[in-house]
């Protein structure tokens, strides 16, 4: 008789969402100060930076952490080699940079991007000497050690900005900030783990073979992430970009980043599930527990978005309502396809697909931004990224229930109470009326509890009105929540 697979998804879950949220929550007081402090076009220089690295990134992403995850045994020999080929990495990524600071600032016209991007190469080769221990505990389910490592990491970088925004007010802030934060993650990685990395090129054929796989994909994501950032970087001013960047982050930490940490905690008790002769009926409830909560959220945002940004961020960010309202939408399907179509696959061993699907998107990505700047105003631009996930989702719906010979229809009808849910929220906060002269957080505050009420409801009573059906998520969470009790 085989013993059962033993995992710890829940604490695997639990420490992952601590640590990213940590962080994000961390980010978001962050970034309240010191859009107060500072600038729109202060964070607009700062966004030119970081979509240079970010292309570089891309370009030499191995992805050797889901690599060592996939990886059956315990070797410390392919720990030194991932370790060694992050440090190549990380290198890879810092001389180009240098030598191509002084044209980057002639493509943007801002001369002081040079020494931005020179401490920004430097802020790579750091991290890229971080302990590779870290994700070793997260191969042995240990998430609470990156929790400890990105508490105190980001902390340091909040310190730290906000000190320098209010010392110098300036967008040197931001880096400083960063290059201190750098620091303290690398040092903090040695002082948590125990693994002492040495430097090995063993197994490289092997991982150089997986990172043809990730490499496409990972140019894909930035593609996907970056490419209207880039071009708007080009055709507006450091001011407008500024402001819609900071739309984009905001959209993305309370959607897509919102499930990132799910995902982490997932990914390994996956990959010891898959053989499971149930694994399909995991997938199906994982995937509708991803729309659970990336539905309410991304449109609930959208639909307090006035009050959202004049509380948080002030009067001189009301330009970002409207950008905001739609990268909500947007990202709320983006990180639903994410969620579906790059990890899962990755850990399936689907790379090949997970490309296609990548590609295929930026494609759809890539035509509608080139439209909408030809022929449009960029302020239009979220509206039609929205609509152009609208025509990706099917195709990758399509391609998941097949390859994973799920059914379509089981997928789509498990999303019914989120999206009946959904309609409520929208129908609560869109027709109720409050009083002009009431305050904007008490307003704020409002409409998220009518909105969560109103969903959560819904949810409910179809579920109740369903007879209580045991293959949903409602019933997983409910068998969950009762045996805690009893």
């Amino acid at each position: 008789m085989t013993e059962p697979v033993k995992t710890n998804t829940f604490f695997s879950i639990f420490w992952s969402i601590l640590s990213k949220w940590s962080s994000k929550l961390i980010g978001m007081v962050s970034t309240i100060v010191l859009a107060r402090l500072l600038t729109p076009a202060d964070f607009g220089i700062i966004a030119m930076a970081t979509i240079v690295v970010a292309l570089l990134e891309s370009m030499t992403q191995a992805g050797l952490n889901l690599y060592i995850l996939r990886y059956k045994s315990h070797d410390e020999r392919v720990f030194n080699a991932a370790w060694t080929v992050g440090i190549i990495q990380a290198f890879v990524v810092a001389l180009p940079l240098v030598l191509l600071a002084p044209l980057i600032a002639d493509f943007y016209s801002q001369p002081v991007l040079i020494e931005v991007i020179y401490c920004l190469a430097l802020v790579r080769v750091i991290q890229g000497l971080n302990n590779f221990g870290i994700f070793i505990a997260q191969k042995e389910m240990n998430f609470k050690v990156d929790f400890v490592l990105t508490l105190w990491t980001r902390l340091s970088y909040l310190t730290a900005t906000i000190g320098f925004a209010w010392y110098l007010e300036s967008f040197w802030a931001l880096v400083f900030g960063q290059l201190l934060s750098a620091f303290v993650g690398c040092a903090l990685s040695y002082y948590l783990h125990p693994y002492r990395p040495k430097l090995s090129l063993y197994n490289w054929r092997d991982m150089l073979k997986y990172s043809k796989a990730t490499v496409p994909l990972s140019i894909g994501r930035y593609i996907n992430n970056q490419a209207d950032v880039a071009i708007v970087g080009r055709v507006a001013s450091a001011q407008f970009l500024g402001i819609y960047h900071v739309a984009v982050n905001l959209a993305g930490l309370f959607t897509k980043e919102l499930l990132m940490p799910v995902i982490r905690g997932l990914i390994p008790n996956l990959s010891v599930l898959r053989d499971e002769k149930n694994f399909k009926d995991i997938l199906l409830t994982t995937f509708a527990a991803a729309v659970y909560v990336f539905f309410p959220v991304g449109l609930g945002l959208s639909l307090v978005a006035p009050e959202f940004i004049t509380v948080l961020l002030g009067e001189k960010w009301l330009e970002a309502i409207p950008l905001l309202k739609w990268f909500s939408l947007y990202a709320m399907l983006a990180g639903m396809m994410m969620f579906f179509s790059e990890q899962f696959l990755v850990m399936m061993e689907r790379e090949v697909l997970s490309n296609r699907l990548m590609w295929a998107r930026n494609a759809i990505l890539v035509t509608t931004i080139f439209l909408t700047i030809s022929y449009l105003d960029v302020n239009q631009l979220p509206k039609m990224l929205f609509l152009s996930s609208l025509v990706s989702l099917p195709m990758i719906l399509f391609s998941i229930s097949r390859s994973l010979e799920l059914s379509l229809i089981k997928i789509l009808v498990s999303w019914l109470p989120a999206l009946a849910g959904g309609a409520a929220m929208y129908g609560v906060l869109h027709w109720v009326a409050f009083p002009e002269n009431w305050l904007t957080i008490a307003v704020l505050v409002l409409k998220v509890a009518l909105g969560g009420a109103s969903y959560a409801s819904v949810v409910l009573l179809l579920f109740v009105l369903r007879g209580k059906p045991q293959d949903t998520l409602e019933s997983a969470i409910l068998n969950k929540i009762l045996a805690k009790i009893n």
